[in-house]
């Protein structure tokens, strides 16, 4: 399969008709005959799509709804659009559950309770991040000192420390692929030095403790990525 890293510059926005069709990688054979049938799937509608009078592509909740969980990637920098599916759920000996989505490219991204903490195959890498999170709750538990560990040039590494205030900035209904969500839209605002600025959104929903929707910043040299969770 021929797929368009997730990485990869671009100039020009790319179109739903060439969505870049990212299986991932899993922790059983169930889960990754699960994430290749949804490559198929995606390859398929994108074949359909470009034969004569085609019908327009469109991604449903009844498509979404027969395969593995995945997530949207969009990444604002380089107007890239990419799919990565669920793999390693784990808890280690901090507060949160860390979890990671992959793609077939070998770009990955891992989050603690819904808040990025490291990313893989994206340009200046971010190593590992440590972020506020509570026990059993989604989303940032308060502000604080960020520390961003990011990868340079020569193999080396880079601290990014900012400080934080945290805002709730209210309920909000929220619509992904037909399905809605009342989740609360919470807002950090970081600065650190050289007037940098952070600001990463997140759209939580307290029942399910889901981080739904997020604008996460991923490094300066990647930038913000909009995600969003399509599972059910």
């Amino acid at each position: 399969m021929t797929s368009l890293p997730l990485a990869q510059p671009l100039k020009q926005a790319i179109t739903l008709t060439s969505l870049l069709i990212l299986a991932g990688c899993s922790t059983g054979p169930e889960e990754a005959s699960g994430s290749i049938e949804v490559g198929r799937a995606l390859r398929d509608a994108i074949a359909a799509r470009r034969a004569p009078d085609p019908a327009p592509l469109q991604i449903t909740r009844a498509f979404l709804d027969q395969h593995r969980p995945h997530l949207e990637v969009l990444v604002e920098r380089q107007e890239v659009t990419g799919y990565m599916a669920q793999g390693l759920i784990r808890q280690d000996d901090l507060p949160g559950q860390i979890t990671t989505w992959s793609a077939d490219d070998g770009s990955a991204l891992s989050f603690r309770n819904g808040l990025l903490i490291a990313t893989r195959g994206l340009p200046g890498n971010l190593i590992s991040t440590g972020v506020p999170v509570q026990e059993g709750l989604a989303g940032p538990a308060q502000g604080g000192e960020r520390s961003y560990h990011l990868r340079s040039g020569d193999n080396q590494q880079r601290i990014v420390t900012l400080a934080c205030d945290l805002s709730d900035l209210g309920a909000q209904k929220l619509e992904i692929y037909e399905k809605y969500y009342n989740t609360r839209h919470l807002q950090e605002r970081c600065e650190g030095p050289g007037q940098t600025v952070v600001i990463n959104d997140y759209w939580v929903d307290s029942r399910s403790q889901k981080v739904w929707k997020s604008r996460q910043w991923a490094g300066p040299e990647t930038g913000y990525l909009r995600i969003r969770d399509l599972s059910s």
